[in-house]
């Protein structure tokens, strides 16, 4: 009997371990563009157009939106994929490209912190940038690593706001 349960002490501690080294080596953290090949379409559509774009495939709905595009030229574009049914943002998939000269050059997946996970002290710069959109259309700030955009809609008074950090897409909100 105390041979079993060692057994099986010893299987489980080998399980333990090498289930966290496939899930820290990244294994199952698949990007979403190598499964869906909608994303690196929707990508390159919205780096051509530059505006944003909304293509729906089965329970799927995709918003592809041009971010911003950096000093050097390349464009940060975000795909959100939501699923039919699942309104909150625990069943979102989010890509983040980088497209320089029409080539990807990066990409990376988020899952989003919104508002509440965002660091306190960038709440009143998020803020700030927001006032400043409403007076001039437009507005960016950079804090710790984190960039700020934020950009008037089409109906008066709406400000979208985008929190990147790198490339990721860490927020977006409207107010």
């Amino acid at each position: 009997m105390k041979k079993y349960k060692i057994i099986s002490l010893l299987t489980f501690i080998f399980i333990l371990f090498f289930s966290s080294q496939v899930f820290a080596l990244g294994i199952f953290n698949i990007p979403y563009n190598q499964s869906d090949p909608n994303f690196n379409k929707l990508a390159m559509r919205v780096y051509n157009s530059g505006s944003p774009y909304t293509y729906v495939n089965g329970a799927y709905t995709y918003n592809a939106i041009p971010i911003t595009t950096t000093m050097s030229g390349c464009k940060l574009i975000s795909i959100i994929r939501r699923t039919q049914g699942f309104p909150k943002p625990a069943y979102w998939a989010i890509e983040n490209y980088k497209i320089c000269g029409g080539n990807i050059s990066e990409v990376k997946n988020t899952n989003m912190a919104g508002w509440d996970n965002l660091p306190n002290g960038i709440k009143p710069v998020i803020n700030n940038t927001i006032q400043e959109a409403r007076q001039y259309g437009k507005a960016s700030a950079n804090y710790y690593g984190y960039r700020v955009i934020a950009k008037t809609g089409a109906y008066v008074g709406t400000v979208f706001v985008y929190v990147l950090n790198g490339i990721k897409l860490e927020a977006m909100m409207r107010f």
